[in-house]
């Protein structure tokens, strides 16, 4: 079944892995909070457009980043998606599954959860030298 949540969410997927900045600013609130789980750098709570697409768009990322949608769940107020990453640093490599809960109001995304699977994973990866 299809839900314009759906649409909104993987409209965004799709133009952040091209690079796409407006698209992606332009699928989000200005007042956007990002959440992200774990221990790493990256871990706590973003507010607003530029926070979010600094993390998102930043120069500190991966290389040969790669982001697989594995399922998609919706609702009239969010999205759940399941996903696998992947990429390097370097020459240390990860793969790692996440969970990601999105509201959407209005046809734009107001909150973002990411919970990672291997949060260890990803603190020892981020901060690797």
């Amino acid at each position: 079944m299809e839900h314009p949540n759906i649409d909104v969410v993987l409209g965004v997927y799709g133009a952040y892995m091209e690079g796409h900045r407006t698209a992606v600013e332009q699928a989000m609130s200005p007042e956007i909070r990002w959440h992200n789980s774990g221990y790493d750098p990256t871990a706590g709570t973003l507010q607003g457009i530029d926070a979010v697409l600094e993390h998102l768009l930043g120069e500190d990322h991966m290389e040969d980043y790669s982001l697989e949608v594995i399922d998609v769940l919706a609702s009239d107020e969010r999205v759940a998606i399941v996903a696998r990453t992947s990429g390097r640093r370097g020459e240390r490599s990860i793969v790692n599954d996440f969970v990601q809960l999105v509201r959407v109001e209005d046809g734009r995304i107001v909150e973002v959860w990411n919970y990672y699977w291997d949060q260890r994973a990803i603190a020892e990866f981020m901060t690797a030298a």
